[in-house]
């Protein structure tokens, strides 16, 4: 296969494992990393756990490989074709395997959708956007066996139990919470384990279960990271070229997306079109973090890989720099403050609500920003850091509260998307 027709049809991803796996071996030793690695692998996860700290740079890229190269070989065994859901779910997956997610409390998660496929005798294949951005409620298993100081004869099984029905739920449960943003929260399964994980943090606290085992972060390996994020979206600025040498001509047509799900941008644009606003996406989530003088960690890391994933899957400059405004303005003149990582990475995971810029313009979507900041932190008390994609939790509620207002006030029939 030619390299053109490799970056195409792959869209860079086994590129990105390779280059994460060397890379790994380039920073620490195999010794090192393995250390580091089991270290990862028998933490709590909950949110904020940066792997970077626990385990080491060397030992998060080898983790965010195995997972990248895990779900690759299972799209490729499944017959799936490269698609915007699917390369935002694994790039998802890669950002928070920085901090939070691993081989071994991803697959009960995993497990439980497959047995929910198999009793609704449907193929597991339909299930993948769920598989895929399913693991954000991972840190149950990983808390359960680690967290709780229970013996592993009791928190084993109870992890893995858990962590499986949790995924036998979550494809119904998921269906049915889209309605409640009416698809303007782009981490809808985000808002739903939210719900999922709120139940649980009751459970637990009502066994008087201490819940606050999130640690510190780690930025000493901050310049590592920048250039690893500023490599990575040149890599797809080059591939974009590449696949079409005329690719920013035809950019414009994406910027007229408002984003809402579902907006498949290999779909509806092309592959060298989304993998030009991949890069970009890439190329502002870092300017952003520059400017403002914000270093990068494990979840920051996350959090650009994630912005950059939704680059082929509803964000684009012109729907998230409203709301990444709306964002810092909201930390600016509360009591907020960036010396919080939870506000940083808020600052990236705000592009959640970037369809309501996209669909109402630039300043709805600031206030939709500003919104968002308020209501992430609370978001994170009532689910007790189970549900690592806090910030679609947060969102799902920014778009209750405004879609129903807006539509009453501009007077849009609910299923115009404006696309």
């Amino acid at each position: 296969m030619k390299i053109k027709e490799f970056v195409k049809y792959k869209m860079l991803l086994p590129v990105i494992f390779v280059a994460l796996f060397g890379l790994s071996l380039v920073f620490d030793s195999p010794s090192n990393i393995y250390t580091g690695y089991i270290n990862i692998l028998k933490s709590p996860s909950v949110l904020i756990s940066d792997y970077v700290r626990i385990g080491g740079l060397g030992a998060t890229l080898f983790n965010v490989a195995t997972i990248i190269l895990f779900n690759i070989i299972m799209l490729k065994r499944l017959g799936f074709k490269m698609t915007g859901p699917i390369f935002a779910g694994v790039l998802t997956i890669a950002g928070f395997s920085f901090f939070g997610k691993n081989i071994f409390n991803t697959l009960p998660i995993y497990l439980g959708i497959y047995l929910y496929a198999k009793t609704q005798r449907l193929e597991f294949r339909s299930f993948m956007i769920v598989v895929l951005f399913s693991t954000g409620i991972s840190p149950i298993v990983s808390f359960l066996i680690f967290g709780t100081g229970w013996p592993l004869y009791i928190g084993v099984p109870i992890g893995i139990i858990v962590g499986t029905f949790t995924g036998f739920i979550l494809p119904a449960f998921s269906a049915h919470t889209i309605r409640f943003h009416k698809g303007y929260n782009l981490y809808n399964i985000g808002f739903a384990m939210g719900i999922i994980s709120m139940l649980y943090a009751v459970i637990l606290h009502s066994f008087n279960v201490n819940l606050n085992v999130g640690g510190p972060t780690s930025e000493a390996y901050h310049s590592e990271l920048l250039l690893i994020s500023l490599g990575l979206s040149t890599l797809f600025l080059v591939g974009a070229f590449m696949i079409d040498p005329n690719v920013l001509k035809k950019y414009p047509h994406l910027l007229k997306s408002t984003g809402r799900l579902v907006s498949d941008f290999i779909r509806d644009y092309g592959k060298a079109v989304t993998m030009l606003n991949v890069a970009f996406m890439g190329y502002i989530s870092v300017a952003v973090l520059v400017i403002l003088n914000l270093e990068i960690n494990g979840p920051v890391m996350g959090g650009i890989l994630t912005v950059m994933g939704f680059g082929a899957f509803g964000k684009h400059p012109k729907n998230a720099l409203p709301v990444m405004f709306g964002a810092w303005l909201g930390v600016t003149i509360t009591n907020y403050s960036l010396d919080s990582v939870g506000m940083v990475i808020a600052l990236l995971f705000v592009t959640a609500v970037a369809p309501i810029a996209g669909r109402y313009g630039v300043i709805i979507g600031v206030l939709a920003g500003f919104i968002h900041i308020i209501i992430t932190p609370l978001a994170y008390v009532f689910q007790g850091g189970f549900d690592l994609y806090n910030n679609g939790f947060a969102a799902g509620f920014v778009a209750a509260l405004m879609i129903p207002i807006l539509e009453a006030i501009t007077k849009q029939k609910p299923e115009e998307d404006g696309q």
